[in-house]
């Protein structure tokens, strides 16, 4: 399993190199907030990825799906994995539509 997460989502989409950001849906950054909650292969995972616009990206990125996780750690100090994925999942369904490739209903 490579952490080279770029080229796992680009071997995946390759005509969306150089369009798109690519996001971790449950983020990075769980990894060391709660350690051992997530693994590296479960981060780095072609499941766990998304691709974001680059027109889009400071507006839904930075902005709207930032706000959505902060609001998650606030409300969440010890989450559980299927925790984790449960607001993964509602951020696709809410804002999915806007990704390349769509992800959601």
């Amino acid at each position: 399993m490579s952490n080279d997460y770029r080229a796992t989502f680009f071997d995946a989409n390759p005509d969306l190199q150089g369009q798109v950001i690519v996001h971790h849906a449950v983020e990075q950054q769980v990894l060391t907030r709660y350690p051992g909650v997530v693994t590296e292969a479960e981060m780095h995972s072609l499941e766990n990825l998304r691709g974001i616009p680059k027109e889009l990206n400071s507006d839904l990125h930075l902005s709207q799906i930032r706000r959505e996780w902060n609001q998650f750690y606030r409300q969440n100090p010890n989450p559980t994995k299927d925790q984790l994925l449960q607001k993964a999942t509602e951020i696709d369904g809410r804002l999915g539509s806007q990704f390349n490739p769509p992800v959601g209903p």
